[in-house]
């Protein structure tokens, strides 16, 4: 990726989180880019171009994060667990007032619908992954792609809900143990 591309991609984020995508402009992310607007056009056709690269870049750090977390077989699996859903929260919550985080959660679909759902598939994929090597889980009754989905469904709940910043993560860690408990096939 190229050094201007890379910068328009940080500004936009930036941007983005400052205002949402709807009162976000290309003349906002060219100045945050230090850039003339039409130098920004040379890499990006409009704005919603810039958000989808936006969200692909994202992603990709995203599921990065997730699988370093899956594959670190030096953690308990409830550990590995808590960190590929820590990779979604972290990108829930960094950066964004609560109010632009709720615009560009809410206008991704619309704008990037096979980006989302991609993702959306992907990271559910390595929960299921993490769910299915911890021992003693009764995932017959409760398959594991069903859990992964709840799990990663209450990620919104838990950064609405946390008050300072290493709050979302405690409540998180919470979250996880209720559900391995309750999951666990009684001992007999």
């Amino acid at each position: 990726m190229s050094d201007a591309r890379t910068r328009i991609l940080d500004a936009a984020l930036a941007v983005f989180g400052r205002h949402g995508l709807r009162r976000s402009t290309m003349d906002l992310i060219a100045t945050a880019a230090r850039m003339s607007r039409p130098a920004v056009y040379q890499y990006f056709g409009g704005k919603d171009a810039v958000f989808q690269a936006v969200g692909e870049r994202i992603v990709a750090e995203v599921l990065a994060a997730a699988e370093r977390a899956r594959d670190d077989r030096g953690l308990p699996p409830a550990d590995r667990l808590c960190g590929v859903l820590a990779a979604k929260l972290d990108a829930i919550t960094g950066g964004f007032s609560a109010g632009a985080r709720a615009e560009i959660l809410g206008e991704a679909v619309e704008v990037a619908p096979d980006l989302v759902a991609s993702f959306k598939e992907r990271h559910t994929a390595i929960l299921v992954e993490v769910l299915e090597s911890v021992p003693d889980l009764d995932l017959e009754t409760f398959p594991a792609r069903n859990v992964a989905v709840l799990l990663s469904g209450a990620l919104n709940t838990v950064a609405q809900e946390a008050g300072e910043p290493g709050d979302a993560r405690v409540l998180l860690r919470e979250h996880v143990d209720l559900i391995i408990r309750g999951l666990r096939r009684p001992t007999t």
